[in-house]
């Protein structure tokens, strides 16, 4: 995302905490009230990624399913970012880190709570806003399906194995394929 220094940190139950020490020295016990990239405002995008954006041979922008306060929102916190996305003209598919109300790993539904989110698919969704052109959820969350305003395709998200984790892509590239088809 950028060269610059971007350090994400947490206000939480003990006080302001950089990301690593909450993760790792505290085990994501503290509750999150809040958090700030910290040198977001001032960092530069990194050229071949804005480049990347622009070029008309990108098939699709894929929002992996990861904790969108640690992993996500830093990298969209950088000027230009989140324009640079949102203006590509390759579809921008997300697929969710949560099934059926849990994450998968790490602390993102624990964080969704203490932030007074919902720990659901839509509220990953929301949290992505404008830049969605597509969102990928497990089966279990086929209820939310119709309630996000953008497309939304099922697929099994869990991906314990390499063939799991290949279904996965090609649905994923399927859907930015059935997109793109869709609106040229």
């Amino acid at each position: 995302m950028s060269d610059d220094k971007v350090r994400t940190r947490l206000r939480t139950d003990e006080g302001w905490l950089d990301f690593q020490d909450y993760f790792v020295h505290r085990r994501c016990a503290p509750a999150v009230t809040a958090l700030t990239y910290e040198g977001a405002a001032t960092a530069h995008a990194q050229p071949d990624v804005l480049a990347a954006l622009r070029d008309p041979r990108l098939r699709a922008v894929v929002i992996c399913p990861s904790n969108p306060f640690i992993s996500i929102e830093p990298i969209l916190a950088v000027p230009g970012m989140r324009e640079a996305i949102a203006t590509c003209d390759a579809p921008v598919v997300a697929v969710s880190p949560i099934i059926g109300g849990r994450a998968v790993k790490g602390p993102t539904a624990k964080m969704m709570a203490e932030l007074g989110l919902a720990v659901n698919a839509a509220s990953v969704a929301m949290r992505y806003g404008d830049l969605l052109d597509g969102y990928v959820v497990d089966h279990a969350d086929a209820d939310e399906a119709g309630a996000l305003g953008i497309p939304v395709t099922m697929a099994h998200t869990l991906m314990t194995t390499l063939d799991e984790r290949e279904q996965l892509a090609r649905h994923v590239l399927a859907t930015a394929d059935a997109l793109a088809d869709a609106t040229a």
